[in-house]
């Protein structure tokens, strides 16, 4: 018997594959993230111990909710005014592995809508997290305060980034949305931080 050959480490292809990656995902727009400035909604990300939906409590007080990955995907269309539910052969990407961060699960220099096919290159130890950690230092100057300052990849400038467009006032946009629809998402978090989330 033949063993099944063990994936080769693609790191020696990074640069290349940044090169495709980058250029064909969709990142936000610098003037949103900082008229923001902190994560969008109390969430994190849900698990076997703590349900979708619950409460994230601290010292017994409800200070969010355990969720999947429908409020980072509000968060990013939300605050660039973006309509509809997100098509098919896109996902919204987490540029640290910090989901149980409530100040970074929806940070919008968190987040990334990359082609499905490449989520796993940059995802967790993917060979492109360098790079997607180093453009956001870079470029919006933030990383999770649980994080180290990344180093810039080798590289980095060949990169060309794709954005998506400004909007002029992004919490009003998501203030909209949250006051127009009444699932059980925003009943749950309404409950916990009132009407106005930012």
């Amino acid at each position: 018997m033949i063993p099944i050959p063990l994936p080769d480490p693609l790191d020696h292809h990074a640069l290349a594959l940044a090169k495709m990656v980058a250029p064909t995902s969709w990142l936000p727009n610098e003037k949103v993230v900082h008229a923001i400035g902190r994560a969008v909604f109390p969430t994190v990300r849900c698990s076997s111990d703590n349900p979708r939906l619950s409460l994230l409590k601290i010292a017994g007080k409800a200070v969010g909710m355990y969720d999947d990955n429908a409020t980072p995907e509000w968060a990013l269309f939300w605050s660039h005014g973006l309509q509809g539910t997100r098509p098919k052969g896109w996902v919204i990407a987490h540029v640290w592995p910090t989901s149980h961060d409530i100040n970074a699960y929806t940070h919008l220099a968190n987040l990334a809508m990359v082609r499905e096919p490449f989520a796993s290159l940059t995802d967790k130890v993917g060979p492109l997290t360098e790079f997607f950690r180093w453009h956001a230092w870079n470029v919006y100057g933030w990383k999770p305060q649980s994080e180290s300052v990344p180093k810039k990849p080798e590289g980095f400038d060949k990169i060309s980034w794709r954005y998506l467009e400004a909007v002029a006032n992004p919490k009003a946009l998501i203030q909209q949305r949250i006051e127009k629809l009444n699932n059980e998402r925003l009943r749950i978090l309404r409950k916990i931080v009132g009407v106005s989330l930012l």
